[in-house]
């Protein structure tokens, strides 16, 4: 905690107004954007030009504006489209870290540590505290270490149970809004490849397991072949499909939460299902997106996508012909925790093919210049529309074979001559 403050209620204006552009600043996450104060940011960017933000993966990028010419750079250690290509240009600085290692990185005894944090938050209760809902992660622990915080309270903003909190106490700024949260869109009706990934993927899943799982068409679809299984958790991340679980019996009340998130991505509808829900439990990021921590949870199974993989099983999640594309965010504590688990299960999901079908997905060896973001020896089933290759405990040989044999048909006969003569 960085000490006693006093919560004063001011302007936008005034309260960014405080903020030393030669310090850097830390944003949450996604659906937890200050708008209000981002926007303040922006109107006061000749004066803050040359101040660094740092955050994570983003909705909008409205302080790398063209217009701005500049005014800010941008340190992360995400990769979406919006900013890749500002990559080249040095407006957005790229980190290859684990998401997991934010707080630390960011934090006083850090290599780049935050003098400013801006955060969104619920209006406080009798007691004088505030939840960081949607978005906990690196938020609140860089929060309660920072010179200057300033938060936007919004009473749209969930209360999310747990360890989501800060007093004010904690606060220097405060600045009033009333206004819908950024929703995280969807990724829309997967495709047929989509669904039979999902399915394989269910397959694996026992009931009883805790679920970590990403976004995108083939999450949604293992969402969607969940709806049978019994007794699920989720952790890491909200996202609207666990309404459908729910709703479905697939996750059961008790008298312990089922749902642990340190962010929230979604719409209006999981916002609405988290706020004040005994079934959910918010907690910062180091208490989630930590392998020791998934390690701990029996069947903690993990679902990652990749870009491609190799037949001795390294996987390339973030490059695309040597440039950065994607990032590592949680994928390897959560790989890791499955791992670690008592009855735990890793899972890497990928359509065969690129979406043209021309290439595939499954290659002999990963181009130079490719990101090993998982290596050969951590991965333990790898999943495509075609099948299921268990790679655990797999000789090379054996490993190449086993992808071979769910590569796609165009490409299966040459993937598995290259096997036998590579193995």
């Amino acid at each position: 905690m960085s000490g006693r403050k006093s919560a004063t209620r001011m302007s936008a204006a005034e309260a960014v107004g405080r903020i030393d552009p030669a310090r850097r600043a830390a944003l949450p996450l996604c659906c937890g954007l200050p708008q209000t104060l981002v926007e303040a940011l922006v109107a006061d960017h000749q004066r803050l030009r040359g101040l660094e933000i740092v955050s994570g993966l983003q909705i909008a990028y409205p302080f790398l504006d063209d217009s701005l010419e500049g005014a800010f750079t941008f340190r992360t250690w995400q990769c979406a489209p919006a900013i890749r290509n500002h990559l080249q240009t040095g407006l957005v600085k790229y980190i290859p870290m684990r998401q997991g290692d934010a707080v630390r990185v960011f934090g006083p005894e850090g290599p780049w540590p935050v003098d400013t944090v801006l955060i969104q938050v619920s209006p406080p209760d009798r007691a004088g505290y505030c939840s960081l809902g949607v978005s906990i992660g690196h938020a609140l622990p860089l929060a309660r270490r920072a010179a200057l915080v300033i938060a936007e309270v919004n009473p749209r903003m969930p209360r999310v149970p747990g360890r989501s909190f800060i007093h004010l106490s904690e606060i220097d700024c405060l600045v009033e809004s009333e206004r819908d949260l950024l929703e995280f869109p969807s990724a829309g009706p997967p495709g047929d490849k989509e669904k039979a990934i999902g399915g394989r993927v269910a397959d694996l899943i026992p009931d009883g397991a805790t679920l970590q799982i990403g976004l995108g068409g083939i999450p949604d679809s293992v969402m969607e072949s969940l709806k049978d299984k019994k007794d699920l958790r989720f952790w890491a991340m909200g996202i609207d499909r666990i309404v459908d679980l729910v709703e479905a019996g697939a996750i059961e009340p008790g008298g312990e939460p089922r749902i642990t998130v340190t962010e929230v991505l979604g719409s209006r509808r999981i916002f609405d299902f988290v706020h004040d829900n005994p079934l959910v439990r918010g907690l910062p990021l180091p208490e989630v997106i930590n392998a020791r921590e998934a390690g701990r949870i029996p069947n903690f199974c993990s679902v990652l996508s990749a870009i491609e993989i190799d037949l001795t099983g390294q996987v390339n999640a973030e490059t695309i012909n040597g440039r950065q594309f994607s990032a590592i965010g949680g994928s390897f504590d959560f790989l890791q925790g499955a791992l670690f688990s008592p009855g735990g299960r890793s899972i890497i999901a990928l359509n065969s093919t690129t979406p043209n079908a021309k290439v595939s997905r499954i290659v002999p060896q990963l181009p130079p210049g490719s990101a090993v973001t998982t290596p050969r020896h951590s991965v333990q089933f790898v999943v495509t529309e075609y099948g299921t290759a268990e790679l655990w405990g797999r000789s090379l040989g054996e490993r190449a074979r086993a992808l071979a044999a769910i590569a796609h048909p165009d490409f299966r006969e040459a993937l598995e001559r290259e096997a036998d003569r590579l193995f």
